[in-house]
């Protein structure tokens, strides 16, 4: 098995990203009175984010049946 990873967000940069949402949650409930903007927002990140996780695994597997079938070809 190879040791190869996709790269993800840092802890501490997903940290200070959920209290940004937090607070700009925070701030369109009790002064905008709209939460439904900002819910919005965070679903179409996080869907984004999904997404481009989904396309890295994909490429993973992909290049692990390459590497496959290029051993297969060389016996």
């Amino acid at each position: 098995m190879s040791d190869w990873s996709p790269a993800s967000i840092p802890s501490h940069w997903l940290g200070l990203i959920v209290l940004l949402y937090v607070l700009l949650l925070g701030y369109s409930v009790l002064v905008i009175h709209q939460p439904l903007l900002v819910i919005w927002f965070g679903m179409l990140f996080v869907s984004l984010y999904l997404l481009w996780r989904f396309l890295v695994a994909v490429e993973g597997i992909a290049d692990a049946l390459q590497r496959i079938a290029e051993s297969e070809e060389q016996k």
